[in-house]
């Protein structure tokens, strides 16, 4: 399937989803593992599925509202993913031609519930995809052409390979990423020794906030916590399943309910 895809954004967690997705050859730019210990484990390169990268000013610089938000959107391509985009812009983003829209919520500003149902309505009436998922590592596509999007390019809550021997992680693969983390978390976690969950699961989070995850650490009134924490939920709990250790008792039975929602 041929996916085209327009990345809009503005600020530096959509500066490094791009440079991820698009040239994940600049990763040691990103400062998780550094240039010298570069040993380009991303293996993949979907630059030539990019139609449009535009980058804009802080939400905040526009003013309250922005009279023809029309004018500041270029030609859209299949599927657009918009990152911290003023909420005129993101209301305009139906109207403006796309099949699909993908609105990752980092930070509770940057798509407020309210406004997430606006854009909601308007998609289910003119037909078009829409999924906002807060933070964007527990994204589950439920409609067609997202779902595809993933498939194609592994894209997602993050999937984990691992081989273990002796309680020994002798080798770690991320199968499915969102920003990178999960690449970096793959790779810091190899040839460690799991001596007891609870150190294992303090070890993954400890490379989550390492790479660093930029999710915000702002408290958001649906998940009851930080985008943040949760990001460092998905992280553990999919890495432990992957090694065949069940952690979920060490996550809050309030954010279980959440992530078993998304």
């Amino acid at each position: 399937m041929g996916v085209e895809i327009s990345i809009l954004f503005s600020g530096e967690f959509g500066r490094r989803f791009v440079l991820n997705f698009v040239y994940p050859e600049a990763c040691p730019r990103l400062g998780a593992c550094g240039i010298e210990f570069c040993d380009r484990c991303k293996d993949y390169d979907f630059s030539s599925a990019i139609g449009v990268v535009e980058e804009y000013a802080d939400p905040l610089s526009y003013g309250v509202y922005i009279d023809e938000p029309e004018a500041l959107l270029p030609e859209l391509s299949d599927l657009v993913i918009a990152i911290n985009l003023h909420p005129d812009l993101l209301l305009e983003l139906p109207l403006a031609g796309a099949d699909a829209i993908l609105i990752p919520v980092e930070d509770p500003k940057w798509c407020s519930p309210g406004l997430r149902n606006q854009i909601a309505k308007i998609c289910d009436e003119l037909g078009i995809e829409f999924a906002a998922p807060k933070p964007l590592c527990s994204f589950k596509p439920e409609s067609r052409k997202l779902r595809r999007f993933c498939e194609k390019f592994d894209f997602g809550m993050p999937e984990f390979k691992i081989k273990a021997e002796n309680s020994r992680i002798i080798d770690a693969k991320a199968l499915k990423d969102t920003c990178g983390c999960s690449h970096f978390v793959a790779k810091m976690m190899k040839g460690h020794i799991i001596e007891n969950r609870e150190e294992f699961w303090k070890e993954i989070h400890q490379h989550q906030c390492a790479y660093p995850c930029m999710a915000s650490m702002d408290r958001d009134v649906e998940i009851k916590e930080a985008p943040f924490h949760l990001a460092g939920y998905i992280m553990g709990n999919s890495f432990s399943k992957a090694a065949g250790i069940d952690c979920m008792d060490l996550i809050p039975p309030y954010l279980r309910e959440y992530m078993s929602s998304v």
